[in-house]
């Protein structure tokens, strides 16, 4: 469905048109379709406004020519996965001689940038940005961030030859390339790939690679409809581990692992009965399995897994048989479930997964929390914003380990904004390691009766204090809610803009509130 910057669907009032239909063509609905390799521009027309991208039509290994959105316009199509690497052609190999790697199991790595905190990056920006928009993004963040999923790689690279980079991609589900008569895309509608492998591999059953209801056949496979429709993989079956751990070790190859969205919790209903599960548990066990044997074969390279907010002992088996988390919109003040995540994070960091913590609301949208919640003021801050974003950063302080290059810090700020005007330089200024872990430092009601827990943890050169929400929707943040809590000595407050206050002796924090105290 086609949006305008407002959120609504233009499906039938946008005129698509390509400079150069020999290179590739555009329908009625936005869909691209390469015909020869080269560079053409693609405009979407609504009423007088217009919108441009670039697309590169290169020329691949063996089939036709598919195109690549270099720079996607403002006004997009959102039933495509996320921004991926080229299609189908193998990832592009890079030499592996000496170049830094996600840390492996129980392995450490040190951020080029900061030493107390490894910052990662999301790049859907890049594909819709100008190309000046584009090259700004790389230029400021390439020497602040250490991780990099989507985006344009090679380029990331270029400017910070360390930064790891994890290209988007699914597993557990296949896009129905064919059926939506949609170029193959080795990352997400793989099929075109995979019956070329299963071709290649006549050991194998082609049929049996997916999931089926009432008959071991193309018209009973089990699928489902989210943003396109989709056919769900059979974890159990021989052929479909050997193809997948091939397929993503080819993803991979050249960059640090793979990043796999769609996971965690129900897993969209996958986990109701089959033919080949009859139970969910069974079905949930067989994928954990089945990303161990991807994750053996793709070795050292780590498969990042969005296990969103969900945590039940299945996501917990299957990042760890994977070796790495995303944690999609875990980092959320407003939750009372704070705590919990904190210890998941521990749970995680223990068992050697490489985990990225990643904040709900994004840089725009904090503009928006007071609408919802009048009582959450700027506090000690000059606005809410800073306020929410300071607490999401005291949050990341409160689960690193001794080696920060395990658990990496995403604010995901930058989707609709520039990121060199919307960056929190809070996190460049370097609180050392943790000295302890954290530790309730009081508990009790707050004036407006509400409970609370206010954590502290000492680093080598700040202390970070953080009170999370712990009842179930509270509905009270302002100065009634306010706690003071003393100093161990006089110390100066850090604010998003990496300025300090003047040196207090105490801090009042009110209902989801959190302060970084630098000597």
């Amino acid at each position: 469905m086609v949006r305008d910057r407002a959120g609504n669907a233009v499906r039938d009032s946008v005129i698509w048109m390509s400079d150069n239909p020999s290179i590739a063509r555009v329908d009625a609905h936005g869909e691209i379709t390469a015909a020869e390799p080269g560079v053409t521009g693609i405009t979407a027309r609504v009423g007088s406004s217009l919108a441009s991208m670039r697309v590169s039509v290169y020329p691949p290994a063996r089939e036709t020519p598919v195109a690549h959105n270099d720079v996607a316009a403002p006004v997009a199509r959102t039933d495509v996965p996320a921004p991926v690497a080229r299609t189908d052609v193998a990832a592009p190999v890079h030499e592996d001689s000496g170049r830094p790697r996600a840390p492996a199991k129980g392995g450490s790595a040190r951020s080029p940038h900061f030493s107390h905190i490894s910052v990662f990056y999301t790049d859907f920006y890049s594909a819709y940005a100008s190309p000046k928009d584009r090259e700004a993004t790389l230029a400021f963040l390439a020497p602040r961030v250490d991780a990099i999923m989507s985006g344009p790689m090679d380029a990331w690279r270029s400017l910070n030859p360390t930064i790891h980079t994890y290209p988007y991609a699914l597993q557990y589900e296949v896009v129905q390339a064919e059926a939506n008569n949609r170029p193959s895309n080795l990352n997400t509608s793989f099929t075109p790939d995979m019956q070329k492998w299963y071709a290649a591999h006549p050991k194998y059953d082609y049929e049996s690679a997916f999931l089926h209801r009432g008959g071991h056949d193309s018209t009973h496979r089990v699928a489902f409809k989210n943003e396109s429709w989709r056919w769900l993989i059979n974890p159990g079956d021989a052929g479909s581990r050997a193809y997948q751990a091939d397929r993503l070790s080819r993803i991979a190859r050249g960059y640090d692992g793979v990043f796999l969205d769609e996971f965690g919790g129900p897993m969209y209903g996958a986990i109701k009965p089959t033919d080949e599960f009859a139970t969910g548990a069974a079905y949930l066990a067989s994928e954990a399995e089945l990303l161990a044997q991807a994750h053996a074969a793709m070795a050292p390279r780590i498969l990042l897994i969005n296990i969103a907010e969900y945590w039940t002992p299945t996501d917990s088996a299957i990042v760890v048989a994977g070796g790495g988390a995303q944690l999609e919109r875990t980092n959320y003040p407003f939750t009372d479930r704070t705590e919990e995540r904190w210890r998941e994070i521990d749970h995680l960091l223990a068992a050697g997964v490489y985990t990225e913590f990643v904040a709900t609301i994004s840089y725009t949208e904090w503009a928006g929390v007071p609408k919802n919640r009048p009582t959450f003021n700027g506090g000690m801050y000059g606005s809410p914003r800073e306020r929410g974003q300071m607490a999401q950063l005291a949050s990341y302080y409160m689960a690193v380990g001794p080696d920060p290059q395990r658990l990496s810090f995403d604010q995901q700020n930058y989707w609709n904004v520039r990121p060199d005007t919307a960056w929190a330089r809070a996190v460049e200024v370097d609180v050392g390691h943790p000295l302890r872990a954290r530790h309730v430092i009081a508990s009790g009601s707050d004036p407006k009766g509400q409970k609370y827990r206010i954590y502290a943890r000492e680093f080598e050169h700040a202390l970070v204090l953080m009170r999370p929400a712990i009842d179930w929707h509270p509905t009270v943040y302002g100065d009634d809610t306010a706690l003071e809590i003393p100093l161990p000595k006089p110390m100066r407050l850090l604010h998003r803009d990496g300025t300090l206050g003047p040196p207090v002796q105490s801090v009042k924090l009110r209902n989801v509130d959190a302060a970084i105290f630098v000597e």
